[in-house]
């Protein structure tokens, strides 16, 4: 049996309000010689039972079901089985448009690429649509030696976010597979590796893909009681790829820099989020300032740096006068005025 062209891995953990759509939509691309691979990462809903009945009436699909492993080992599960050329990503309440594997893969194979990406859409439950355009300038491929200068800015440009907007090239990504000890944001680090082993690279700017704002997904919880923990695994992930790779003192103001605009804020809100008295939430706080990734990245960034916000500098600057009173005080007038806003 030949292989297919495109592997398409597709993990399914409560996905049954939206797997039907996102199967159709797989089933339904243009390029014909794809394998979709299901994984059941142990749902308990019906999720794996849809997919078999999509499996029994196309030849193309396969389901494999596990006990519960996180997103990245039901990736890894699918990266494992898949037998394509390339390999691309969906998760299970999102959907592609029909074109999408066959306008990456004719690009990968006309421009000899090893990862082809292109934009997306954000839909919210209301069914509007935001374009968010490729991270990487569209149009032109970027060899390796581009790509690695590129990694000192990825987080400031954001390529390395999100799997399911690309295809890689199965025999370049030389076996890699994503951190199963990772359970949130798990695609940076995936990307960080797979980017620095790419030769040649490409985007388009053409809206391939839809992301659902999915109010009851991991990254749309309002508390996530394990966040402080999966960031700095991630975090140390991260730092360990720079390090393997030469890249440490190229890449570290990237990272802080990010962690100021992104992460730490990230932290403190989750942390206000939490259902604990007021002096357990503030004390919580004083703990986030005593990390070692949140110290290195406070002590090392100004707050006057050209990619910080107003609020993300005011964050930084109580973040360096070690004020975790103030810092609660800021985010919960932050979420007042957004709840103001929201209701007017």
């Amino acid at each position: 049996m030949n292989a297919p062209l495109v592997s398409v891995i597709v993990p399914m953990y409560k996905t049954e309000p939206f797997i039907k759509e996102c199967a159709v939509s797989l089933t339904k691309q243009t390029l014909r010689d794809i394998e979709i691979i299901f994984v059941n990462d142990g749902s308990p809903d019906q999720s794996g039972r849809i997919a078999e009945q999509f499996a029994a009436e196309d030849a193309r699909i396969r389901v494999i079901h596990k006990e519960n492993g996180g997103l990245s080992s039901a990736r890894n599960a699918g990266i494992k089985a898949a037998r394509g050329r390339y390999i691309g990503f969906a998760d299970g309440d999102d959907y592609a448009a029909e074109t999408m594997f066959e306008r990456l893969y004719e690009e990968a194979e006309k421009n000899r690429l090893d990862i082809a990406g292109c934009g997306y859409y954000k839909e919210t439950p209301s069914k509007e649509r935001t374009y968010m355009p490729p991270s990487l300038p569209p149009g032109r491929v970027f060899t390796a030696a581009e790509m690695t200068e590129l990694l000192t800015r990825a987080h400031e440009h954001r390529f390395i976010w999100y799997v399911w907007r690309y295809i890689y090239r199965r025999e370049a990504l030389q076996g890699l597979l994503f951190h199963e000890d990772i359970r949130f944001a798990e695609d940076s680090p995936f990307n960080l590796a797979a980017f620095r082993q790419a030769s040649r690279v490409k985007v388009l700017d053409e809206g391939l893909y839809v992301y659902r704002e999915n109010p009851q997904s991991l990254t749309e919880t309002p508390f996530k009681p394990h966040l402080d923990d999966e960031l700095q695994k991630q975090y140390e992930a991260k730092m360990a790829f720079y390090e393997a790779n030469g890249l440490t003192d190229a890449c570290r103001g990237d990272i802080d820099t990010y962690l100021c605009k992104h992460q730490i804020p990230m932290l403190i809100a989750n942390a206000c989020a939490a259902p604990q008295p007021s002096h357990q939430i503030t004390a919580h706080i004083g703990r986030i300032l005593t990390y070692d990734m949140v110290k290195t990245a406070v002590r090392s960034t100004p707050c006057r740096h050209k990619q910080l916000l107003a609020g993300e500098r005011v964050v930084l600057g109580l973040c360096k006068m070690r004020l975790p009173l103030l810092l609660h005080a800021f985010f919960e007038r932050k979420t007042k005025e957004k709840g103001s806003a929201e209701g007017a």
